[in-house]
């Protein structure tokens, strides 16, 4: 597999300011060439849409969010989460997400900081016009932490992407570190 030259390793935050927070060390990682991330990760990760819709069309159900921990300023609001499919409990995706608050108004951001629902999910269902745009792809080497979060004690390693959510004006609404199950 290529590895790409390490760029700023910031594009982890906001999984790094967790990591951070709780005195817990980043696990050991590399940065991946899209070209090289295997099947189903290249198809699930290097796109320009959201991730939520993506996921549950490749594992055929909806999607549920459970939040492992927030902070809320009046301006950002960070959250951990995992990714559940509803029919199974299966976890599918980790999330370490910086949503600017300031982008969004009324329902919508309410709903953002009650944290039933993916962002994404959110973001469609009010139709708000928004892209991905994925800054790197990594292969993250699987702590205990990561194991407990998907509930896979003997996994390796997790491929995901360091990702920015923009609006149709290119206006950040959200940075996102998402890693996705084995």
């Amino acid at each position: 597999m290529s590895a790409l030259p390490a760029p700023n390793t910031e594009l982890l935050a906001p999984l790094s300011l967790f990591r951070r927070k709780w005195a817990a060390p980043m696990p050991d990682f590399e940065w991946v060439d899209s070209a090289f991330l295997p099947e189903p990760y290249r198809t699930l990760l290097v796109h320009n849409g959201d991730m939520t819709s993506r996921l549950e069309a490749f594992h055929g159900g909806e999607i549920v969010l459970e939040v492992l921990h927030c902070e809320h300023t009046p301006i950002a609001y960070r959250r951990e989460v995992v990714l559940h499919m509803e029919a199974t409990g299966m976890p599918i995706e980790y999330g370490a997400i910086e949503i600017h608050l300031e982008a969004f108004e009324g329902e919508l951001r309410e709903l953002i900081v009650a944290a039933r629902l993916p962002l994404g999910g959110l973001l469609n269902r009010f139709g708000i016009d928004y892209h991905s745009e994925p800054k790197a792809f990594i292969r993250l080497g699987a702590d205990p932490v990561m194991r407990e979060h998907f509930q896979l004690p003997d996994a390796g390693h997790f491929y995901g992407r360091c990702n920015v959510l923009l609006d149709s004006n290119n206006r950040e609404l959200a940075r996102i570190v998402e890693l996705l199950r084995p």
